[in-house]
């Protein structure tokens, strides 16, 4: 039997789209919002074709930026090759879009069509940890594969096993690197298709049966459901009004990070952060766990810019920050359903105490207006327009940022695939156009760990702006320490 196929593959009851309680509660979705199955595992797929959204980051995919997003799952034990195959062969292809490829790559109408030449040794890969092994090393793997596109012959996605790993955060065991193209979906997308996998609710008998998880606290833009509707009239003046900021918005400062793309990446992430302490100093300091983290990475960036010796003061750096604009009803679903808003960080405030304050400013400011709605809108046009007006309008945009800023919530309980606890989760945003910057945050079982993705021609060590990070929300627990005393 060819190993690389399921041709045996044990019935389960079919998948319900009822996500587990903590992600429920991050997007505000109902216990049962969906009745319908979905189709049994190895069904063969219907083609259909690319929504415009999809279409346009499949199309933002260039050389120097390939719209990949790339993950760490770490184990806290050994994980075997023929059981991570199992896994991707039981359970991750019953999505129809991990078993189909994209015809028409770079045409106006792509679509996706079952793969005929499916087989696992596509995608499921065992490799070397480069010396000198655990966590530099699978930096190391990382950062190699970041700086490779994905082929579009078969589905594009990739898992990469090695073994022996030292995560540096007291476990060790197996790892996988996953690449995902941005057109499969987005992050949101992405962890409903993690939790529909893993040991813990993969049997639609036991998530009926067992416990739900709590849920995890977040107010991360990207899995906020969209605001109730306003009424039409505010609707479009509002509209009219993000448009007409987000065209009149003057290009990001010219510091190190906007020396322009290339294809070599780097990638580098912090130590565990309590998510509690987190939530702790938001709430002392009148602020939510998102402006924390947000404004910790304007204190990273500050400490960065003043070790390069560029100046901080009168310096705009803002991040092209997602947010959620999903339907309830479609929570479930795959593929990017989510605009941007464009976050000037305060690397000019000289304390902690007043970047906090800056940032929950500026965010409060955000989520009042249209911006997510209208950028959205924006890709949904772009994605069915000639390429060189594709390639206008992301040239325009990329100007007005220097690096992308996402925050995804994770589980907040243990979870295990095939038996072996997952004990690090990590991911990395693509950048698009010339910005060379990704700042990537995860809440996993109470704690935070904030990924760092950059060319090497703009940061040469990016575990320097990791660390940076680190020392800036400990500069905020200090704040908080001493307010509290």
């Amino acid at each position: 039997m060819d190993r690389g196929r399921s041709a045996t593959v044990r019935k389960r009851a079919p998948l319900e789209h009822t996500p587990p309680r903590w992600l429920r509660t991050a997007l505000g979705v109902p216990r049962r919002y969906v009745e319908a199955p979905t189709p049994e595992p190895m069904d063969t797929p219907r083609p259909f074709p690319v929504s415009p959204p999809d279409s346009a980051w499949l199309r933002m995919e260039n050389p120097s930026n390939p719209m990949t997003i790339t993950g760490v799952v770490g184990f806290g034990s050994a994980l075997s090759l023929n059981a991570l195959r199992r896994f991707v062969g039981e359970r991750l292809v019953r999505f129809d879009r991990f078993r189909m490829r994209i015809e028409g790559v770079g045409t106006s109408r792509p679509r996706w069509i079952p793969d005929d030449r499916f087989d696992l040794d596509h995608h499921v890969y065992e490799v070397d940890l480069p010396a000198p092994g655990g966590k530099v090393g699978l930096e190391a793997l990382v950062s190699d594969l970041m700086s490779t596109p994905l082929s579009f012959a078969h589905s594009p996605w990739t898992f990469h096993l090695v073994h022996d790993v030292d995560h540096g955060d007291g476990t060790s065991g197996s790892a996988i690197v996953v690449r995902v193209h941005h057109v499969i979906g987005d992050g949101i997308a992405l962890m409903h298709v993690l939790i529909h996998a893993v040991d813990e609710y993969f049997d639609a008998e036991r998530l009926d049966g067992k416990p739900e998880v709590d849920a995890a606290p977040s107010d991360s833009p990207l899995a906020k459901a969209p605001r109730p509707s306003k009424s039409l009239l505010r609707r479009a003046g509002g509209g009219v009004a993000s448009l007409g900021h987000l065209l009149t918005m003057r290009a990001d400062s010219q510091t190190v990070f906007r020396q322009g793309a290339s294809p070599q990446k780097q990638a580098a992430w912090t130590d565990p952060i309590s998510l509690e302490t987190v939530r702790q100093v938001g709430v002392a300091m009148g602020g939510k766990i998102n402006d924390v983290l947000m404004s910790s990475a304007a204190g990273a960036i500050r400490r960065y810019l003043i070790d390069q010796g560029e100046p901080v003061d009168g310096v705009t750096v803002r991040m092209a920050t997602p947010f959620n604009v999903r339907p309830l009803e479609r929570a479930h679903e795959l593929g990017n359903s989510f605009g941007l808003v464009f976050v000037a960080l305060p690397v000019g405030e000289a304390t902690a105490e007043d970047r906090l304050r800056v940032t929950k400013e500026r965010m409060d400011a955000v989520k009042q207006t249209e911006e997510p709605a209208v950028v959205y809108a924006i890709l949904q046009t772009i994605g069915r327009t000639p390429m060189w007006a594709h390639r206008f309008v992301v040239n325009l945009f990329e100007k007005k940022a220097s690096g992308v800023l996402t925050n995804v919530p994770g589980p907040r309980e243990l979870l295990h695939i095939e038996g072996a606890p997952i004990t690090t989760l990590m991911f990395w945003v693509p950048q698009a156009g010339e910005i060379g910057l990704g700042i990537s945050i995860l809440s996993q079982n109470g704690s935070i760990r904030v990924g760092i993705a950059a060319d090497v021609t703009l940061v040469k060590d990016p575990a320097v702006l990791a660390r940076a990070f680190e020392e800036e929300f400990g500069a905020l627990a200090a704040a908080f320490a001493s307010e509290g005393a």
